[in-house]
């Protein structure tokens, strides 16, 4: 089983996760979603984060931006970080479970796909 986090600033991928405020987890079994909760990160230092993250189980991370140190923090801990996605969350989500995040309506503005490494497959995580 899988537990995919995003982001979220109201409908959307937070524009950032270091100072987002929620966080969905998505609970992913055979590609299907099973069950989704919450995280509020209110007040949490970014090692807080991480903890949170962990305890939850989480696998692979969506989000827009992140700062290097996060983003470090997380690949250390064995969590997927998937970077520079943008849209609504139910968009995002379908396009992941489809394997399609690769698809520039999901990058973030600024994002060239020419300059930036491709995705990592998440189907490795999933299975």
């Amino acid at each position: 089983m899988a537990h995919v986090a995003i982001p979220v600033f109201r409908s959307r991928i937070a524009p950032v996760f270091d100072s987002c405020l929620r966080v969905l987890l998505i609970h992913i079994e055979n590609d299907h979603e099973i069950k989704r909760t919450e995280l509020r990160f209110d007040n949490l230092s970014s090692s807080e984060r991480i903890a949170a993250l962990q305890r939850a189980g989480v696998t692979t991370l969506i989000c827009g931006g992140i700062s290097e140190v996060l983003h470090t923090m997380l690949q250390s801990s064995g969590v997927c970080t998937i970077t520079g996605i943008a849209g609504h969350v139910e968009e995002v989500l379908a396009a992941f479970l489809a394997n399609r995040l690769d698809e520039p309506q999901f990058y973030m503005p600024g994002r060239r796909a020419s300059r930036e490494r491709p995705l990592p497959d998440p189907r490795g995580s999933l299975k």
